[in-house]
């Protein structure tokens, strides 16, 4: 059967008749009779919020055609194209051919549309002036989304019954299955006795209810603290209780037969109270560390005060430059430990870290005369507090250097700082300045040492330092985690 192609409007009677001209033994008064009912399908379709077709029966009286046809425009539309001139056929709607057949409405139908979705379809047939039925009226809802739900609700309702038939064979006297559950097991009927315990259970009931054969009693007279598991009315219940300073994790879950009569509940019960004391403890554990922290960090500033008021007291002039190296990096230590005293764990973020380092230590040494700028950047990178001290010392040092020696003639200078975690967990720190160069074959300083030892010996990691065309590059690559990582 060819299909027409629709023609301005698919209400438009010039178009219905010649559909129905084609494809139907409709005489001309049924045919104006159809093209009437056309005239008001868009509101029908508006107040339904419902796609509306006019099918009329085919010449063989086997299917039927599509003759009109109106979307809703206060509702999606149940089709992309328009199926104006398409078969209905039987199979797919036989509510339709029935109509037709019989001349009686059909309500709330399941059918196929024409473009394979699911549809609540009603009918009504369209009759002529000598009763017979020369088309009928179609009104389709999308219903794909409920037919989901059902199928849904269907395989719960299905999942539940089985679970119940499950436990029920599982309750003989030495099921392996419900003794390796590792929680308190209880089937209790719908009458609140106890059908069925495991040997947790048992070991419990014993415990808390001084009762050994409790299989047959009443749940509520031997733990008369879980009464909300008998009255609450939810299909699963979920709860964290307390007794006799003990800690419980508690689930309950409704059981029914195929009728969906309830025919009792399920109990879980596991004692969680071990648990939530380690959880206690971490706590503690914790608020403990970051104290400590807090106080090291404010012993180490003391310290650092201490010197510089000695300073002021009074020192060899030359010895000043060593007093002040000696304040940068205790202070370098005390930044570490304020950030750990802001965490909940014992890691510290580094570039966070050294961010805050290099720029007090620039900030220390700027003055009138002189200017430098630190830009710090790169990748955020956690690590535990024992190295992030060393990353810290480290770095420090390197900074040290650049100002103390990369500078001696000009006022300005730069340094940078980036951090990198590369492959294999491997992290690379770049210090790098502007300034005169680094000499090789000069002696190590302190500081040079320092960084030598903390690289090697704490860390395991490497570094090289080199004089470039804008100065110098320090390198430093560590492994990301240490021996207890």
């Amino acid at each position: 059967m060819d299909e027409l192609t629709a023609e301005s409007t698919y209400c438009n009677s010039t178009f219905i008749k010649k559909i129905c001209n084609k494809y139907t033994s409709l005489s001309e008064e049924d045919i104006d009779l159809i093209c009437e009912q056309a005239k008001n399908l868009q509101q029908m379709a508006d107040l339904a919020q419902a796609n509306i077709f006019i099918d009329c029966p085919l010449k063989d009286q086997q299917h039927a055609i599509v003759v009109a046809e109106a979307a809703p425009t206060t509702a999606p539309s149940l089709y992309t194209q328009s199926v104006v001139g398409k078969i209905a056929y039987k199979s797919y709607e036989p509510a339709v051919v029935l109509t037709h057949q019989r001349g009686k409405p059909v309500f709330r139908k399941r059918a196929i549309s024409q473009e394979g979705k699911l549809v609540k379809q009603s009918v009504v047939p369209i009759k002529n002036k000598h009763g017979r039925t020369i088309g009928s009226l179609i009104m389709e809802q999308d219903i794909s989304e409920q037919a989901t739900n059902e199928k849904r609700l269907k395989a719960l309702s299905k999942t539940t019954t089985q679970l119940s038939q499950t436990l029920i064979s599982l309750t003989g006297p030495n099921s392996l299955l419900t003794n390796m559950i590792q929680e308190a097991l209880f089937l209790i009927d719908v009458e609140g006795r106890v059908v069925y315990v495991n040997s947790l259970g048992l070991h419990m009931a014993e415990e808390m209810a001084d009762r050994g054969d409790i299989v047959g009693s009443d749940f509520h007279l031997l733990f008369p603290w879980l009464d909300v598991l008998m009255n609450h009315k939810d299909e699963v219940l979920f709860e964290e209780m307390k007794y006799k300073n003990k800690v419980f994790e508690v689930k309950c879950i409704k059981t029914r037969d195929h009728a969906k009569q309830l025919t009792g509940r399920l109990i879980l019960i596991r004692d969680i109270t071990e648990l939530r004391e380690k959880e206690r403890q971490l706590i503690v554990k914790s608020a403990v560390i970051k104290e400590i922290h807090h106080r090291v960090k404010n012993s180490l500033q003391t310290v650092a005060s201490l010197i510089r008021l000695q300073m002021k007291r009074g020192v060899p002039k030359d010895s000043l430059p060593y007093f002040q190296e000696m304040i940068d990096r205790i202070l370098s230590i005390a930044t570490v430990h304020e950030v750990l005293s802001d965490t909940t764990s014992d890691e510290a973020e580094c570039l966070t870290l050294l961010e805050t380092i290099g720029r007090t230590l620039v900030q220390n040494r700027n003055h009138e005369e002189s200017h430098l700028s630190i830009s710090i950047n790169g990748d955020k990178v956690v690590l535990q507090s024992n190295r992030a001290i060393s990353l810290a010392l480290i770095v420090h040092e390197l900074i040290q250097n650049s100002i103390k020696h990369a500078f001696p003639h000009q006022v300005r200078g730069e340094i940078g700082v980036h951090v990198k975690k590369e492959e294999h967990d491997v992290l690379t720190v770049t210090v790098q300045d502007n300034g005169i160069g680094y000499e090789e074959g000069q002696p190590e300083s302190l500081g040079m040492e320092i960084v030598h030892m903390l690289v090697h010996y704490d860390l395991c990691g490497q570094y090289h330092i080199k004089k470039t065309t804008e100065g110098t590059t320090a390198v430093v690559q560590v492994p990301l985690k240490g021996d207890e990582g």
